[in-house]
């Protein structure tokens, strides 16, 4: 998932996109139903453990990732083609144009008379980072003691004010994407730009994606705490510090894959399920996102044994770099080649083992959103379980079909923000500890993952899916 929640002193941070806040329970009643497993089909914990290790298997055969572009990618490709066409779908894989970014050995931060800090372990460049290598002075933006205040923490021109140019921004991460923050530190004349992350252990840095390299001429890198109040001591003892970030970018080509029947006929109603394929460069992406991947075949597996609707499926590239390949499938459907989906359903992290069943509730989605929120609410009430709406802020895949007019829906159970004592009272787990302790990180393992919790969303999924597809959910 392109997105993540951290705690900081004054706001939820996100990564890359604006605060995702729960939203209030819907006042209008839910639809009821008893949700029995002929409604669905059969969905199998089992075989949702079959493709998480397959996933596994290929990212731990292909340098430990399945990112955009990579050959552990091209193998996932292969992959749920293999299975899709074993369903009997017909299966297409169109081109996606991507820019994939390495960041290569040798990036170094040395602080003057001090500690040099060392890459993955302290510090990773963000995806979409230039390369440098300088020495200069940090100046901090959007501390409570910056020049000008805390503001936006970075997210505004303002927060700038008094910024002196030819030094390195230090910031918070702010309640924006990241690139807004890098924009603003170009125009204020900063030559490199790190970001402080709360709570990040050595060796836990994340990589958030600057959506794209065009505009991002400096160095911009993310920093754990550590690292980061040495970072934060030196800007106070007028020390000047050494960067060194060696990155490259180059053209790639992934694939999406777009399955449908093999009797598909045009015309009539379609559902659309989807869920991103890729990983991040950093680990496997079991979780983010194997458990929407295999969901989504599960899914398509329960529509090809139980006759009755229509059902297109849609595997994503490069949703970890900037929502590509959704967002090239959404501008395809302007030819007219295929048959617009009555709407689309989400599946970006299903399994996190201390999450929180959410279901999506953004506050910019089309018109008809809110009915799929209430039948995916009442599927999931059927099934046991008691799901909060929540506003992701168009973090994933459905945020191209949102912004195209097509209804959109969907699950997520958590990433790195930390479960509420509240949450944890109304869901079990532990509060004050993140939902995903493994997001973005090597750990993203089967280990990992709450299979059984993939299978009971998948179901829920797979109900809303049929009750749009027979035209029992919308016009």
């Amino acid at each position: 998932m392109l997105r993540l929640r951290i705690p900081a002193a004054t706001a939820l941070a996100l990564t890359v996109l604006s605060s995702c806040v729960t939203a209030p329970v819907p006042s209008t009643p839910l639809p009821s139903f008893s949700v029995a497993p002929g409604d669905v089909g059969e969905i199998s914990a089992d075989r949702v453990r079959e493709h998480l290790q397959a996933l596994e298997e290929i990212a731990a055969a292909n340098g430990g990732n399945r990112a955009a572009g990579s050959s552990g990618y091209a193998a996932s490709v292969d992959y749920v083609v293999g299975q899709l066409r074993e369903m009997g779908y017909t299966v297409s894989t169109p081109v996606v144009d991507i820019t994939a970014f390495r960041e290569l050995p040798g990036s170094r931060l040395a602080i003057e008379g001090g500690a040099t800090l060392e890459s993955g372990r302290d510090f990773r460049a963000m995806l979409y980072s230039a390369a440098g290598d300088l020495t200069a002075p940090l100046a901090t933006v959007g501390f409570p003691d910056s020049p000008g205040g805390e503001g936006n923490q970075g997210c505004d021109a303002d927060d700038f004010a008094g910024f002196p140019a030819g030094a390195i921004a230090i910031t918070p991460p702010g309640p924006c994407f990241r690139r807004q923050t890098v924009q603003n530190a170009v125009a204020a004349g900063a030559v490199a730009l790190l970001a402080v992350y709360a709570d990040r252990e050595p060796g836990t840095a994340l990589r958030p994606t600057l959506i794209s390299p065009e505009g991002m001429d400096i160095p911009a890198l993310t920093v754990v705490t550590e690292a980061g109040d040495a970072l934060l001591a030196a800007v106070a003892e007028g020390k000047q510090v050494s960067l060194r970030v060696n990155v490259e970018l180059t053209p790639a080509v992934a694939h999406n894959v777009i399955a449908e029947p093999e009797d598909a006929e045009p015309g009539g109603r379609v559902a659309m399920v989807g869920a991103h394929l890729d990983s991040v460069l950093d680990g496997p992406g079991v979780n983010d996102d194997g458990s929407g991947v295999a969901a989504v075949l599960e899914i398509a597996r329960t529509f090809a044994e139980v006759p009755g609707g229509r059902l297109r499926v849609g595997l994503w590239a490069g949703e970890e770099y900037g929502i590509y390949g959704s967002r090239d499938y959404v501008e395809s459907l302007a030819d007219g080649e295929l048959q617009t989906p009555i709407a689309y359903l989400n599946l970006d992290m299903l399994g996190s083992l201390n999450g929180v069943p959410f279901v999506y509730d953004d506050s910019q989605a089309a018109d008809g959103s809110d009915q799929v929120r209430d039948y995916l609410l009442a599927a999931l009430t059927a099934l046991g379980v008691t799901a909060e709406p929540m506003d992701l802020g168009g973090a994933s895949d459905h945020a191209a079909f949102q912004f195209a007019g097509i209804p959109t829906g969907g699950i997520f159970s958590g990433a790195a923000e930390k479960k509420t004592a509240d949450q944890a009272s109304a869901h079990g787990g532990t509060a004050d500890e993140p939902m995903d302790a493994c997001y973005h990180l090597p750990c993203d393992t089967t280990d990992n993952v709450d299979a059984d919790l993939v299978a009971v969303y998948a179901a829920a999924i797979a109900q809303t899916a049929r009750a749009l597809a027979e035209g029992e959910l919308l016009p």
